[in-house]
């Protein structure tokens, strides 16, 4: 490649992002652009195996949700399509609205060829719209800064307890401190490579094994199956 193509590429890509990659590579530029392709490549791996492990931690909790909010309720009732019981209701409110909005949009933009065109949006489309976010803030919060007193943190804890506690059957964790550091952890690293921001200074791979992790305390088999198709090691 020439180096006023580099440059060019260089230029496209804006000097604040490419700025680490070039200080890593010594100034570099041609380093530089392959350090950045190779960033690239491991944010796509990272995407895929955290993807799939928030599909099995959203279903795990979404199981148990479902289950106490029924018995709190005394009838069957999506707590994602209504207003689920106290305290889940405050604290997954506006999460659950943005999740309904967002999955009655995709279902208006169904083309007439699909198979569930024109049909009414269900639980389970809600729960696809669900942000990462919306996982972690149900969770008890154990941050360095967060008042335990505070009646938003006894809710959680209230509801760790009640219910999500049952949705990772595999590990000791009665307040719920290990699983929050996990999903926490998670959360920062989806939220960062979902931006594309650099990862040359975060350690990946722990972060990854907290995945592994998360899904073995849910259940060891699915883990067993996550860590054989994620290639984040291998990159």
């Amino acid at each position: 490649m020439k180096s006023s193509n580099r440059r060019k590429i260089i230029s496209a890509l804006g000097t604040a992002r490419i700025a680490p990659y070039l200080a890593a590579a010594g100034g570099n530029e041609k380093k530089a652009l392959s350090l950045y392709r190779w960033s690239v490549e491991l944010t796509a791996s990272i995407q895929e195996t955290l993807g799939l492990t928030e599909v099995f931690l959203r279903n795990a909790i979404d199981e148990q949700l479902q289950e106490w909010n029924n018995a709190e309720q005394g009838y069957q009732t999506s707590w994602l399509l209504h207003d689920p019981a106290s305290p889940l209701r405050s604290l997954t409110k506006s999460k659950r609205i943005e999740a309904v909005r967002r999955a009655s949009k995709s279902a208006q933009r169904r083309p007439a060829n699909h198979f569930r065109y024109g049909q009414q949006v269900t639980h389970d489309d809600v729960l696809a719209h669900t942000m990462f976010g919306m996982w972690k803030d149900i969770l008890p919060n154990h941050a360095p800064n967060a008042d335990q007193d505070k009646t938003e943190n006894k809710n959680r804890m209230r509801l760790w307890k009640g219910a999500v506690i049952n949705a990772f059957p595999h590990i000791v964790d009665l307040d719920g401190e290990k699983t929050y550091w996990r999903v926490a952890h998670l959360h920062e690293l989806r939220n960062r490579v979902s931006h594309m921001d650099s990862v040359l200074n975060v350690d990946v791979l722990d972060i990854v094994n907290d995945a592994f992790d998360l899904v073995s305390s849910i259940d060891p088999d699915l883990a067993i199956w996550l860590t054989g198709t994620s290639t984040v090691h291998a990159v």
